[in-house]
């Protein structure tokens, strides 16, 4: 890579955009979410930096509760003194890569400023400005009290349950506040929620030239989805029907049907209240012989921001707009992260990273994510000026 010294690249840190391109490199699809031999190599790749790095599997029988059977997660603290404890938040699973990409997902390719690669803005140039951040204060430590830790995870795309909720309900950290993956251009405090349901639908197979013999599951499930789409019109916050699959063959009655809910949560909404009038409503809507399951996948409650988590939002928004060159406001947002699990603990937490204005603009979910290499750089120093104030420098 020759990069121009005047060009957006060279305003990030040294090595950062090599580590990123790295990063961008490792497949970390999720799903399928094996991505133990990945955290591995950024765990040896720390520890080449010259840190101690905790290492914490997640154990099979957990993670398989989850869908997952290979999660490490890792922890790398540095101690200035005695003082609070600020912990970085960021995870290395991604979407996956799908289709439509101009340029190889995997190729970590640099044009015009923009690093190109799944993963590269959501959430691995987090990881890289992080431990960026961290490698600076390391390096001047003057007038610094505390601790610093990385929280390097592998659970965003599934929830948290097995990166920061694992890691907290083991007490593997206590931190005193949080800052996690997000974007350069806000710093957001309150997050929306979401529950995932799992709808089963199952009758008894027959053949076709036969129905009466059987119990046709996919009969059964019209008027599901039929009431599903009408709350859907009227809900506060989407309600999307995101998967469906059944039936075993063209010439059979469908014996079994499985479809999926995508339910966002509003702030002033009660996950537990929704997921049961969501499920009393397609109770209601069943009839006849077949079997109906309704089943929780993910509820992950709103995050509504608290006293403490807006000063620390301040506090970041300031050094962002210093940084960046703008305003950066402090916002509540419809994202869903991981980091949640903090905010919901009490702890004071805030979102900001590497990235574009809004959610979903340069995030492609298709193809062609790219991120800002300005943005690699501007956010590392809006993050690590940040963490320098709340360890007492300043």
């Amino acid at each position: 890579m020759n990069e121009d010294p005047s060009s957006p690249a060279a305003t990030a840190p040294n090595g950062a955009v090599a580590f990123l391109q790295d990063l961008v490199r490792l497949n970390t699809e999720n799903p399928p979410g094996e991505v133990g031999e990945a955290m591995e190599w950024l765990a040896v790749s720390l520890e080449g930096r010259g840190f101690e790095v905790e290492r914490h599997p997640v154990p099979a029988p957990f993670a398989r509760h989850y869908g997952r059977s290979d999660v490490l997660n890792l922890i790398v603290r540095h101690n200035f003194g005695s003082g609070p404890t600020v912990a970085l938040h960021a995870p290395m699973d991604t979407l996956p890569a799908g289709s439509g990409w101009r340029r190889d997902p995997f190729g970590a390719e640099i044009h015009d400023g923009l690093l190109h690669g799944r993963g590269a803005r959501d959430s691995k140039a987090d990881v890289a400005a992080y431990v960026a951040a961290l490698e600076h204060l390391v390096a001047e430590p003057a007038g610094l009290s505390g601790t610093l830790e990385l929280h390097l995870t592998a659970d965003e795309e599934t929830g948290g349950f097995l990166g920061p909720a694992f890691l907290l309900g083991h007490e593997l950290t206590q931190p005193d506040a949080v800052i996690a993956a997000g974007t350069s251009y806000q710093v957001v405090v309150g997050q929306e929620g979401v529950l995932h349901l799992e709808v089963l639908v199952r009758g008894v197979q027959a053949h076709a030239s036969r129905p009466e013999d059987g119990v046709d599951a996919m009969a059964a499930t019209a008027p599901l989805l039929d009431r599903a789409l009408e709350v859907a019109k009227q809900a506060p916050r989407p309600l999307t029907i995101s998967t469906i699959e059944g039936g075993r063959g063209v010439n059979l009655v469908a014996d079994r049907v499985r479809f999926t809910i995508d339910r966002r949560l509003a702030p002033d909404e009660d996950g537990e209240a929704v997921e049961a009038a969501l499920i009393g409503t397609l109770e209601g809507a069943h009839s006849g012989p077949a079997e109906l399951e309704c089943r929780r996948l993910l509820l992950a409650e709103p995050v509504t921001p608290t006293p403490p988590s807006e000063r620390l939002a301040e506090i970041l928004s300031r050094h962002a707009e210093d940084a960046m060159g703008r305003p950066v406001p402090v916002v509540s947002a419809p994202v869903v992260s991981g980091a949640r699990h903090y905010a919901l603990a009490g702890i004071p937490t805030a979102l900001f990273g590497v990235g574009p204005p809004i959610v979903g603009e340069g995030v492609d979910f298709t193809g062609d994510e790219a991120v800002s290499l300005a943005d690699l750089g501007a956010a590392t120093r809006a993050v690590t000026d940040a963490v320098a104030e709340l360890l007492g420098r300043g």
